[in-house]
């Protein structure tokens, strides 16, 4: 596999559910994958929910990364769902490049984001997302990760996909901290089911800093927040993309502020927040 095609395997993978998801890169996960399973049918693409808990669990996981959850003994997430409605603007360097800019400023693009997060069990967190743009679902992505931001499964599927895209999957961990305050790094081999792991390994590292009432996010939200200032890491040690997340104490689990990359940035605000 080219090393085009490793950099969008590691981008579907560590931007956990961010750039990766929306139209630019899923252009060019499409454009640079030709090895995906045959087309599901529709009942599997209509299917999120079923398809989500079936497959992006910690059974699914590989024994090797599965005994490494299992040893870390993590503790259990509060919740049983959660259901967040965000609105994402998308600003790109190519919109500016294009003339659709304001005062020298790109004009940016806003997406809705439905998502789903579930309590998957070891104090892993499954997570579902819908990216719509005026109204239609440009692409479903799944997840199974650690507290939202060290990410164990991950798959983007486009709404008009042929065939349906491989799960990028961790292999091994390397590192995996467990702690939601100071430092954190999660460092492992991954790559797309059904083919060898890279040799090189992908990288999160992440740092807290400051806190603050939840509520200032929206007020449905209880408890404090610690924003994690985060990064993710090449195999050559750069740094590819920077990320603002919310860690929400009560429930264990961080949502996306920004997420700043080489041609594009993100800024999310979040419209509403349900627990069950």
């Amino acid at each position: 596999m080219g090393f085009a095609t490793k950099n969008m395997f590691f981008a579907l993978t560590l931007i956990i559910p961010f750039v990766a998801g929306y139209a630019g890169a899923v252009s060019s996960a499409q454009s640079t994958n030709d090895a995906g399973a045959p087309a599901p049918s529709n009942d599997t693409l209509n299917d999120g929910p079923s398809y989500f808990s079936r497959h992006f669990s910690v059974d699914a996981l590989s024994n090797d990364v599965k005994d490494a959850v299992v040893r870390a003994n993590l503790a259990p997430v509060s919740f049983n769902k959660i259901f967040v409605q965000t609105r994402d603007q998308l600003t790109t360097t190519a919109q500016a490049a294009d003339g659709q800019s304001t005062n020298g400023q790109a004009k940016p693009t806003i997406y809705t984001v439905q998502q789903t997060l579930e309590n998957a069990g070891h104090g892993l967190i499954r997570r579902m997302q819908s990216v719509e743009d005026q109204g239609a679902i440009t692409v479903t992505r799944f997840d199974l990760t650690y507290r939202g931001y060290f990410p164990f499964l991950t798959q983007s599927v486009p709404a008009n996909t042929g065939t349906l895209p491989p799960v990028v999957d961790a292999r091994k961990v390397m590192r995996f901290d467990t702690n939601t305050d100071g430092h954190m790094n999660f460092t492992y081999l991954y790559g797309p089911t059904g083919q060898k792991a890279f040799d090189d390994p992908g990288q999160v590292t992440c740092d807290s800093g400051k806190s603050y009432g939840a509520s200032q996010l929206n007020q449905t939200i209880e408890g404090q927040v610690r924003e994690l200032d985060c990064q993710v890491i090449d195999s050559n040690g750069m740094v590819t993309d920077k990320m603002k997340l919310a860690y929400l104490e009560k429930y264990g689990v961080t949502l996306m502020l920004h997420v700043q990359g080489s041609e594009s940035s993100i800024d999310s605000s979040i419209v509403d927040f349900k627990v069950e």
